[in-house]
């Protein structure tokens, strides 16, 4: 592949967790955001952290909502304030074709109105087509009768699998749960220094036949800097029934060095047939030094076990790089395989650049 240079110009946030913090001996997500699975508005804490353990060069106040420009402390008293628009730039070359593509991801602002037993939360603006609307797009209210102990209830992305995963992966488009695949969500979770589970109740909104969802997930932290997990996805609908059956882990094994690992296997089922087919995702990165993490990325998925012709894989290399707090920089190079296409090999390349408010 002739390589080619990949630039965007254009802000973002983190629309999505940092699991990989595991390596730092952060167990609960609730301690850098405001969702309980992580992901989304920042907590102060949050903010600090992204200077103190993520970003090569910076200071705590410049992590600060707007770079510290309005008072962190007097602001925080009455709500939290959080900003996403985020980019792309993707190519794909083959023998026969050499494309590239810019698509604008997002684009909104988080407001929440937090508390030390509740918060409420919402999420507007939203770009359709190049066009940006301001209506919102998630929103939430949150109890929490004991620390340990939260209620959630809204339309949010629901858990299952690892909430970091980007968007391209497999894992996403097969679990249906990709950006922006927000539904109608009633959860309770418990959240411990070892064990953390969650039920879950989500039904699709927006659609002509609303998946209504019936989730479980159990996590285990250990030996500092390890994480495992099992989930179940029961979903129905007029026109088929699905069982999705998952595991996920992340390990530190250092604080340089860790590994990311999603599998999911789904038996969905329809009047007539049953499909049964799996995806696994693999990410093994490496801190250079702070704030730049080298990848190295693999994934499998079969649409059909019975048929060899719907395998696809992927591998390649990438990097991580958060320069100051608001700013990260996502590359990634892979060679992409489908039997589906005579065993044809693809080179993809992808470049996302992050800011958040």
């Amino acid at each position: 592949m002739k390589w080619i240079s990949l630039l965007v110009i254009l802000f973002g946030t983190h629309a999505w967790a940092f699991p990989e913090l595991t390596r730092f001996q952060y167990n609960n997500c609730s301690a850098c955001h405001v969702s309980p699975s992580g992901g989304g508005l920042l907590t102060s804490y949050g903010r600090s952290l992204s200077s103190e353990v993520l970003s090569t060069w910076g200071t705590e106040k410049e992590a600060g909502f707007l770079h510290g420009a309005v008072d962190r402390e007097t602001l925080e008293q009455w709500i939290l304030v959080g900003g996403d628009v985020r980019g792309v730039q993707v190519h794909k070359e083959n023998a026969a074709v050499k494309t590239g593509r810019f698509i604008k991801m997002q684009a909104d602002m988080s407001v929440g109105f937090v508390r030390d037993q509740g918060a409420l939360v919402l999420t507007f603006g939203q770009l359709e087509d190049e066009v940006w609307y301001p209506y919102g797009t998630s929103y939430y209210g949150m109890w929490k009768p004991q620390d340990e102990l939260s209620l959630r209830a809204g339309r949010f992305v629901p858990q299952f699998g690892v909430y970091g995963l980007e968007h391209i992966a497999f894992a996403r488009s097969f679990t249906g749960l990709g950006l922006g695949a927000t539904r109608n969500v009633a959860e309770v979770q418990w959240t411990g220094e070892q064990w953390t589970s969650n039920v879950s109740v989500a039904k699709q909104v927006d659609v002509d036949d609303p998946e209504t969802s019936y989730i479980l997930q159990a996590q285990y932290f250990f030996a500092d800097r390890y994480k495992v997990a099992m989930n179940y996805w029961r979903g129905q609908s007029d026109g088929f029934d699905r069982d999705l059956y998952g595991t996920w882990m992340i390990l530190g094994f250092s604080p340089r060095l860790y590994w990311v690992n999603e599998l999911d296997w789904q038996d969905k089922k329809n009047s007539s047939t049953t499909t049964h087919s799996f995806v696994t995702y693999n990410k093994l990165g490496y801190t250079l030094f702070k704030g730049f993490d080298a990848l190295i990325v693999g994934e499998y998925q079969k649409g059909d076990v019975s048929d060899t012709s719907t395998e696809v894989n992927r591998y390649g290399v990438g990097f991580q790089f958060y320069p100051r707090p608001h700013f990260e920089f996502t590359g990634t190079w892979t060679k992409q395989n489908s039997l589906a296409l005579a065993g044809q090999e693809a080179d993809y390349a992808w470049f996302i650049l992050h800011y958040y408010l």
